[in-house]
């Protein structure tokens, strides 16, 4: 029997050697495929990366300058064509506007990665591009100086031709770009199929390999089975006796936890059997109420420096009990983190080696209790997530929750009624695509991987989409929870919808004369404040206007009031139409209004003024007829505050009243 014996176990140690040789060329393959396909789809990754940003990045750069200079054809004609100097004026601001547009875009373009030839086409741009400039700008001479005959020749006969030439140098450099964007994209698909080729055929070689190891194991296995039916029933009764002591060995458990000071929390049973202490004795008290002193220290130096820095500790102990009497314990304390990596509690478990017998009967005890104990932190758990479950289904706000794929795995059911999607259709899809705007992803992305971001602990506003496609303002609170290893995102939102009309509602109130719908005092106020400020600064020219309606007085007193506000109404509405959209307008008070009028000096002030004189002179108001204003006009001055400007426009505004009023007088 014994050379029986020793030959089977030659035998499996033969059979154990092939399979380790075998498992360890398998998992060779395994690790150089895995390591080849992630440095090749890395390099993938990131060619991808550098081609696609810089490709996008030259393409909307193309498309700016090919909007920019057709918007800049655009105005130089109506420029070339616009009557009113003080239009004209405004079209000038927006065509420099657009050529800045222009060269920014340009300057980005030139900086990025482009071919030679592609270099040399946007140098030869920049130099009809100045050709372009210095012609357009004549045109523009021309037009100020109301030569607009002449500056629509120059237009038709040199800017045009010029600017289509830019057009034709922008459009050959964008047909450029897609095709270069389409061969590379091209190139990178060619390098994923090989990187993917040569994946599927490693690991068809690994299952190869797996199959011969399967077969080969089976025979070996075959033959040991064969030689070991022999001497089964003479190791029966060892084996038997074997198994029971692994069973108990098995089921045995000494548990405690304690805090990170070693003050104990909790303990089972066992460890109160053990210790001949009671739980009331043991909790709130620490661990070194046990210690014998037979140890060195050592020994528990080591230990605590171990589980302080989240590793797990095991050994040996010798404890004492309550009557004095010692009792070793093989002791395995396992530190649980926090969110932050940081231990917050130890678990200890513990196993009686005083004695064999001892042992395995104080085991067979702690199998029980131990069933007992996982049966009640069972009910506790599923306790715990009714609860949950009953306030999240009854919550107001959304409560949603992705895992680290960024799939919905929670969805509650103010969540189905806010976005209109039932739990249902949400699951295992991706949150972002759903009801995200695109600003977020990288939000999110940096929260899956770390569980932190700039969003965290805080409350944000942003636009959500519904299931319809409408948006709508949510406020989001996210946080991050790390499961199993991975992080997931769960994130709290609340419709704002309401609260965000009342907000528009109030500042329109605050800001706004509830008559006419024009600014009020107030605010005006403010925005004078500013302008003089900005004036100050850069000595950019101010017009400040006040007007008043003549005779209002005998409006109210013959018409009545109702009539003399429909008269406010129509006038400031008449007003608020020839104005621009950088002039501001506000009633002063009654029949009072205030203009104030950026970019423009004194003789564009009084031309404005006595255009809206003459305009509301002929106007029909009705159940009145005819309806006259005076108005005082003045300029910004260096030593300008809100008090004097105000005052001089006064002045203007009372000498045109007393010079027999609807006129302009300048202050």
């Amino acid at each position: 029997m014994k050379l029986s014996l020793l030959t089977e176990n030659l035998a499996e140690q033969h059979t154990r050697q092939v399979v380790r040789v075998a498992y360890t060329l398998v998992l060779l393959i395994i690790v150089f495929l895995v390591v080849f396909g992630l440095t090749r789809l890395a390099k993938v990754h990131e060619s991808l990366t550098q081609i696609v940003g810089n490709d996008q990045v030259a393409i909307e750069m193309l498309f700016r300058m090919q909007q920019t200079s057709r918007d800049r054809s655009v105005l130089l004609y109506r420029i070339a064509s616009s009557q009113d100097p003080f239009e004209r004026d405004e079209q000038i601001l927006r065509y420099n506007m657009l050529g800045n547009q222009f060269g920014e875009a340009r300057h980005k373009l030139s900086g990025l990665n482009l071919h030679a030839s592609d270099q040399a086409l946007l140098v030869q741009q920049w130099k009809d591009v100045l050709t372009t400039v210095e012609i357009q700008k004549n045109v523009i001479e021309l037009a100020t100086q109301g030569l607009l005959q002449a500056a629509q020749d120059m237009l038709n006969r040199e800017a045009i031709p010029a600017q289509d030439k830019i057009l034709e140098s922008i459009n050959s450099l964008l047909e450029n770009q897609i095709v270069t964007s389409h061969e590379d994209a091209r190139r990178i698909q060619s390098q994923q199929w090989q990187t993917r080729y040569l994946m599927i055929a490693g690991g068809l070689l690994a299952a190869l390999c797996v199959l011969l190891i399967a077969r080969y194991v089976n025979r070996r296995m075959g033959k040991l089975i064969s030689g070991l039916s022999s001497t089964a029933r003479a190791l029966h009764e060892s084996n038997h006796h074997l198994e029971f002591i692994q069973q108990a060995v098995d089921q045995h458990n000494i548990v405690s936890i304690a805090d990170v000071h070693g003050d104990i929390t909790y303990v089972n049973d066992l460890f109160c059997q053990i210790s001949l202490y009671s739980k009331q004795e043991l909790i709130g008290k620490n661990h070194r109420l046990l210690k014998s002193g037979k140890q060195p220290d050592a020994v528990f130096d080591d230990l605590w420096q171990t589980i302080s820095s989240g590793k797990i500790w095991q050994g040996e102990i010798c404890n004492r009990n309550r009557q004095g009497g010692y009792y070793w314990v093989a002791t395995t304390i396992v530190p649980m983190l926090d969110d932050q990596g940081i231990p917050s509690q130890y678990i200890s478990i513990r196993t009686d080696i005083t004695a064999i017998k001892e042992a395995q009967q104080i085991l067979l005890r702690s199998k029980t209790e131990l069933e007992v104990l996982v049966r009640e932190r069972t009910l506790q758990l599923q306790e715990h997530e009714e609860v949950i479950n009953t306030i999240t289904s009854a919550a107001q706000d959304a409560v949603i929750m992705i895992d680290h794929q960024g799939e919905v795995t929670f969805w509650n059911p103010a969540a189905e009624k806010m976005f209109g999607y039932a739990a249902e259709e949400t699951y295992k899809h991706s949150l972002l695509r759903l009801i995200a705007p695109a600003s977020h992803y990288a939000v999110f992305a940096k929260l899956l991987q770390t569980g932190e971001g700039p969003v965290t602990g805080a409350t944000s506003e942003i636009q959500a989409r519904r299931k319809d496609n409408t948006e709508f303002p949510v406020e989001i609170s996210l946080s991050g929870v790390n499961f199993q290893g991975n992080w997931h995102v769960v994130a709290i939102l609340r419709d704002i919808t309401v609260r965000k009309i009342s907000e528009q509602r109030l500042t329109q109130l605050a800001t706004t004369d509830t008559l006419t719908g024009t600014y009020n005092r107030r605010y005006f106020n403010e925005i004078l404040n500013n302008e003089l400020s900005r004036a100050h600064r850069y000595g950019a020219p101010l017009i400040l206007i006040l007007m008043d309606i003549d005779h209002f007085k005998q409006v109210n007193d013959n018409f009545g009031h109702l009539i003399g506000d429909r008269v406010i109404t129509q006038l400031s509405a008449m007003i608020s139409a020839t104005l621009r959209e950088t002039d501001v307008l506000a009633r002063w008070g009654g029949e009072e209004f205030t203009i104030l009028v950026p970019n423009c000096d004194d003789a564009c002030g009084l031309r404005l003024a006595e255009k809206l004189r003459a305009l509301i002179e002929i106007a029909e108001f009705p159940d009145v007829g005819k309806v006259t204003c005076s108005f005082g006009v003045t300029g910004f001055r260096a030593d300008d505050d809100p008090q004097t400007i105000i005052k001089r426009a006064d002045d203007g505004l009372y000498r045109a009243k007393t010079a027999g009023r609807n006129r302009v007088e300048f202050g």
